[in-house]
């Protein structure tokens, strides 16, 4: 009788490749009304007037003060509700860019907004705002150096 040994690879790193840019120092905006927690990995967008945080929703793709753009990922440990509903979070690490930065597709967080209960945004959304832009989430996020790349772990083909 033969018998296989096998290591399932089920710590798949975030990051794949590449040079992230990350600011260490950044501004989550406080969400009064936040009654879920804000994950790691949550793709982000930027309120261009005060450059504070707030994660990329669904409902904002025809916002106009940035917040229908992905610009980042946060790349801190969960957020609970009640630190959001506080007060602003600083000091939060968002990763907004890099040099050929390939992360794991599969590991990226789409918010589901302030209860939980919203339509998670996709990387193949359209932010609508300028109307004449007309690119997917992927492709900002591509401008940016951030490469979202689907993973399969090795394991998952053996018999």
């Amino acid at each position: 009788m033969a018998v296989q040994a096998r290591l399932d690879q089920a710590n798949i790193p975030f990051l794949l490749e590449g040079k992230p840019l990350t600011d260490m120092d950044g501004t989550i905006l406080q969400i009064a009304g936040r009654t879920v927690v804000l994950k790691q990995y949550t793709l982000m967008s930027q309120i261009a007037s005060t450059g504070k945080w707030a994660p990329w929703l669904q409902a904002n793709l025809a916002g106009t003060t940035g917040i229908q753009r992905p610009l980042g990922i946060y790349m801190g440990e969960e957020i609970t509700a009640a630190a959001l509903a506080a007060a602003d979070v600083i000091s939060c690490p968002i990763m907004r860019g890099g040099a050929g930065v390939v992360v794991d597709e599969g590991q990226l967080i789409f918010d589901k907004g302030d209860t939980g209960a919203g339509t998670p945004c996709t990387l193949a959304d359209i932010p609508t705002v300028p109307t004449n832009q007309a690119l997917q989430a992927r492709a900002l996020l591509h401008m940016l150096g951030i490469f979202p790349k689907s993973v399969i772990a090795i394991s998952a083909y053996e018999t």
